[in-house]
């Protein structure tokens, strides 16, 4: 690849991320119905047109914070990473991935889920765009780890999902608790080293037998 090439990949990428940062930015504070691209093209200081020649609309704008914030591009890349990483240390990476992004975007998080379900449309959207292709990506790791025998025989595709609420689940739950918490003050590694070992090894103490009946 030639060095012009490199440049404007990089000045490709550099600009689509302001665009992003510049959305999260306007929907956050006058709401999805309401931003427009003008207000958007304004926040990241370009052109109305320049943000047409990366998305061609103000929904597709949105799926791409969801996916590149949220959901599908951080989850996409720890995969990539981590290949061969041991099965707590990869959930536990998950874990503290997820912990720290809501920890820094709480309140944007509830706005951009709020606006998915809202919209069905858009919820359609970014279940094919982002929820489902990120979700498969889970089922194939959980899949081959059943596979090698690391797994018990499961519905690989109940677990990836599982697996996934947890992690997510956990860390909305903290965030909406706050200070009420009692993870609050806990270190962010040790929340979600615990929560690897819960995924992994449930809460029956070894050699206590079955668990007991809870009613």
């Amino acid at each position: 690849m030639s060095s012009r090439s490199q440049k404007k990949e990089l000045v490709t990428e550099y600009r689509r991320q302001q665009i992003l940062d510049a959305a999260l930015t306007v929907f956050s504070r006058k709401g999805y119905g309401e931003a427009t691209i003008p207000d958007i093209a304004r926040e990241a200081g370009v052109a109305v047109g320049t943000i047409y020649n990366y998305y061609p609309s103000k929904r597709d704008i949105l799926i791409s914070v969801l996916a590149s914030r949220v959901l599908s591009e951080p989850f996409l890349k720890l995969m990539e990473q981590s290949p061969e990483v041991d099965d707590k240390a990869f959930l536990r990476a998950l874990v503290q991935d997820r912990l720290t992004m809501l920890s820094q975007n709480a309140d944007k998080f509830l706005f951009m889920v709020g606006e998915v379900y809202r919209d069905q449309d858009l919820r359609r959207q970014w279940v094919q765009e982002v929820v489902q292709p990120t979700l498969r990506r889970a089922e194939q790791r959980v899949g081959s780890r059943i596979e090698s025998g690391a797994f018990r025989p499961m519905n690989a595709g109940v677990t990836a999902r599982a697996l996934a609420g947890m992690a997510i689940g956990f860390a909305v739950l903290a965030m909406i608790e706050g200070e009420e918490s009692p993870c609050k003050g806990i270190p962010t590694s040790e929340l979600a080293a615990q929560l690897a070992d819960f995924a992994l090894m449930g809460v029956v103490a070894v050699g206590s037998g079955s668990p007991q009946n809870l009613e």
